[in-house]
């Protein structure tokens, strides 16, 4: 028969910021009890889809009915952060002052209070009536006519989460690995596989830093593996640096004339003075181009790992990708890395273009390597179930007890 059920398990707190978690894990598995599963293959969902996507469901039924595998998704702790999966718009008193003071720049008065402006169906007319002023401005040639303005606006995620990123999200994947290894299927000598592309694949490699013991074989669709460039803007705390140029994404779905720069709702921020400051060693252990920690995850079973990326990522370095893939080489690891470096390698099919993510389907992506890694031996995983990683002030110690990941952090004396 085949399987198609949803759980809400019990997974980690924020052991970095002392806060409990309130929300359950959900998750979604997929497997048919007349096959003989081999493996359970984690697709992770990257920013703007969770479990409820159509295209992932349909590639969810298709390995698990075609294959001998057990499939699952996991709405990780703040997956819902865009619209599409249920954040909510919403003004911080960061938005409200930038809206207040483009006013004043604009000398446009509007007939609302910007301080009473909370939700979106509060501060939307108040939007839209700047929208229809500034139109006029431009009309009489008061402003250039491809003029726009940029807006600030936060986004508070589903279950009343925050944007922690990247540490809770991936404890959240392996913890959920772990469960249905040991509390569903009960076997021990499952394979475990995780695909994923952008965000997602970069969850996949973390886990290998997080818990290198537990995953068998990561495919890895154009991650990063730095928290330069590009990368850091998602974590929220953007606007207190430049909200226009480091949001998390910005749109103009909703007004012609303003651009609306979102910010995810984070606790993380760049107050120095603050016990959510996002110090640098925050930043070290979410980033998996580390050397001293690559050659302390080396000293593990480290799972099998396959990787493309583009030399024309908009996004993330191919030089980056390179170097991480060398110094796992280095250190023995089993790699094999695909760089797409010209137009000659996009076929259309499985290349179909040159940037971010190559518009490789994962369905694709997976039938290419599947039957590779069921078909390798299972890997000795003894080992201790505990890895710790020294971050400038701070070491983070990760442990597996009773079927989940802890993590510890203690300050360096």
């Amino acid at each position: 028969m085949f399987i198609n059920q949803t759980y809400f398990i019990d997974s980690c707190n924020d052991a970095e910021l002392n806060i409990k978690r309130e929300s359950k894990l959900e998750f979604q598995l997929m497997y048919d009890d007349t096959k003989e599963i081999e493996a359970i293959m984690c697709i992770i969902q990257g920013l703007g889809a969770d479990i409820r996507d159509p295209v992932l469901k349909f590639n969810m039924e298709y390995f698990a009915s075609k294959c001998n595998v057990a499939v699952l998704s996991v709405n990780y702790h703040g997956i819902g952060n865009r619209p599409q999966t249920g954040a909510k718009w919403y003004l911080d008193d960061i938005d409200k002052l930038i809206f207040d003071t483009s006013l004043k720049a604009l000398n446009i008065e509007i007939p609302y209070d910007i301080s009473n402006l909370n939700t979106f169906e509060e501060f939307y007319p108040a939007m839209d009536y700047l929208n229809k002023e500034i139109q006029k401005k431009k009309d009489n040639w008061d402003l250039s006519r491809d003029y726009y303005l940029d807006l600030s606006a936060s986004l508070q995620l589903t279950n009343n989460e925050y944007q922690n990123y990247g540490i809770m999200q991936t404890i959240d994947m392996i913890n959920t690995l772990l469960y249905v290894k040991t509390k569903i299927f009960k076997n021990n000598n499952l394979k475990t596989i995780v695909v994923g592309v952008s965000h997602g694949a970069y969850m996949g490699v973390l886990s290998a830093k997080i818990a290198p013991w537990v995953i068998d074989a990561i495919i890895d669709n154009s991650s990063h593996v730095t928290l330069e460039g590009d990368a850091w803007r998602y974590i929220g705390f953007g606007k207190e640096v430049d909200y226009a140029q480091y949001s998390c994404f910005a749109t103009f779905h909703y007004f012609k004339n303003i651009r609306l720069c979102a910010s995810e709702k984070t606790l993380w921020t760049t107050n120095k003075q603050s016990p959510y400051y996002f110090s640098l060693a925050r930043k070290l252990i979410r980033e998996t181009l580390n050397k001293d920690h690559l050659n302390i995850q080396a000293k593990y079973p480290n799972p099998k790992y396959i990787a493309y990326h583009s030399k024309f990522d908009e996004y993330v370095p191919l030089e980056e990708k390179e170097e991480y893939v060398s110094i796992l080489k280095e250190l023995g690891v089993d790699v094999e890395f695909t760089k797409i470096t010209d137009n000659q390698q996009v076929d259309g099919k499985f290349i179909k273009n040159l940037t971010h993510g190559m518009g490789i389907p994962i369905k694709l992506l997976i039938k290419k390597h599947l039957s590779q890694i069921l078909q390798e031996p299972l890997k000795d995983k003894t080992c201790k179930k505990e890895i710790s990683y020294k971050c400038d002030d701070l070491i983070y110690t990760f442990k597996e007890e009773n079927e989940q990941i802890l993590l510890d952090v203690q300050k360096l004396s």
